[in-house]
C-alpha cells in the first residue's frame, strides 16, 4: 500500500533527528569528562603594610647587640703612678748601719738599700747608687750629682729650705723596740754611770757628733756640753770605744747596729730617745713628677706588705 506524502515526509524526519541525537548525546558525554573541576575560591590577600615591606635583597643581619659591660670586683684603690722614672741617681752615706752601709763583700746594704730596691722594681724603674758623705748629699742634689738622696734623713724646717722631702718612710715610735726607735739617742761606755739623759750633757763632758746631722744640732742648741765632730757614725763610736769622747749623739739604730756589729766595743744605749724625728727622701726642688713618683713608689710597697717585711728584716715587726 502506498504511503502518503505527508506520512512520508514524518518518517523521513525521524530518520534524520535520530543520528543527530545521537551525536549530541556523545559530544555532551565527552565534554563532561574533559572540562576540568572547578579551581577552588580564591582566598584574598592579606596586605603588607608598606613599611615592613619584603625588600627585594635579602636584608642585612644585624649584628646581636654587645652585652653591657660587667664592672670589675672592687679592689683597694693603688696609688696611680706617673710616668715611669727611668733611672734615679741616689746619693747616699753608706757609714750609717742598718740603713745604709758597706757589707763584707763590699756591696751597698741596709733597710734603706732594700726599701729602695723594692720600690723600684714595683713601680719599673732603675736606680744607681752615688756614695758621698752626709754634708755632701744636700750639695749633690741641687748640683744634679744625682737625683735623690736617702739614709736616715731627718725631715726639718731647715732643710725644707733647700730641698723636697718625699712621705716619710720611717717615723719615732714605729718600731716595736725603742732601741729601733727613730729619733737621736745617748750612747756611753758600759762602765760610765754619770752620763744618764740630756740633762747630763753639761759643761766638761766630751760628746761626740756626726758632722751635719740633727744629732749635732741637739747637742749646739740644747746642752753645754762640748761636741765632737766626726764625718761619719763609726769614727764617732769608736771614738767613744777608745775613750776619746765621753758619749755620742746619734741616731738610735745606729748605736745599736753599732753595739750589734761590735759586741765587744763595750758601748750602751743609755736614757730614752731625746728626739722625735721623720726619716724621708731628698730631693731636689722643683721636680713634682719625680716627688710623685717617688711617693708613688713608696706608697705601693707599702699598700703590697713589701714594707713590712723589710722593716721585720731589719727592725723586728712593726
Amino acid at each position: 500500500m502506498n504511503q502518503s506524502p505527508r506520512a512520508l515526509s514524518f518518517t523521513n524526519w525521524l530518520r534524520f533527528l535520530a543520528p543527530l541525537a545521537l551525536v549530541l548525546l556523545l559530544l555532551a558525554a565527552c565534554q563532561s569528562k574533559t572540562e576540568p573541576p572547578a579551581e577552588p575560591p580564591a582566598t584574598e590577600a592579606t596586605a603588607v603594610p608598606a613599611e615592613v615591606a619584603a625588600p627585594t635583597q635579602p636584608p642585612a643581619t644585624e649584628a646581636p647587640a654587645a652585652p653591657a659591660p660587667t664592672e670589675a670586683p672592687t679592689e683597694p684603690t693603688a696609688t696611680p703612678l706617673p710616668p715611669t722614672l727611668g733611672v734615679v741617681m741616689v746619693g747616699v752615706n753608706p757609714a750609717f748601719e742598718p740603713f745604709v752601709f758597706t757589707d763584707e763583700n763590699g756591696q751597698l746594704a741596709g733597710f734603706d738599700i732594700d726599701l729602695l730596691n723594692a720600690m723600684a722594681a714595683a713601680s719599673n724603674f732603675e736606680v744607681g747608687f752615688v756614695t758621698s758623705t752626709f754634708n755632701n748629699l744636700f750639695d749633690g742634689l741641687n748640683s744634679g750629682a744625682f737625683d735623690i738622696a736617702m739614709g736616715a734623713i731627718t725631715v726639718t724646717d731647715e732643710r725644707k729650705q733647700i730641698v723636697d722631702f718625699s712621705d716619710p718612710y720611717y717615723v719615732s715610735g714605729q718600731s716595736p723596740v725603742s732601741y729601733y726607735d727613730a729619733g737621736q739617742g745617748i750612747a756611753v761606755r758600759v762602765d760610765e754611770t754619770g752620763i744618764t739623759g740630756p740633762e747630763s750633757l753639761t759643761e766638761g763632758v766630751r760628746v761626740g757628733v756626726k758632722a751635719g746631722t740633727t744629732g749635732e744640732r741637739y747637742v749646739v742648741d740644747n746642752t753645754s756640753a762640748t761636741f765632737v765632730r766626726y764625718q761619719e757614725a763609726p769614727d764617732a763610736l769608736n771614738a767613744l770605744a777608745n775613750g776619746e769622747v765621753d758619749a755620742v749623739v746619734i741616731d738610735i739604730p745606729v748605736i745599736t747596729g753599732f753595739i750589734q756589729s761590735n759586741p765587744n766595743a763595750g758601748i750602751k744605749l743609755t736614757g730614752g730617745p731625746i728626739t722625735q724625728e721623720e726619716y724621708a727622701i731628698a730631693m731636689a726642688k722643683g721636680k713634682p713628677d719625680l716627688l710623685n713618683g717617688v711617693n708613688a713608689a713608696l706608697a705601693k710597697v707599702r699598700e703590697d706588705g713589701t714594707y713590712d717585711r723589710i722593716f721585720a728584716k731589719w727592725f723586728g715587726t712593726p
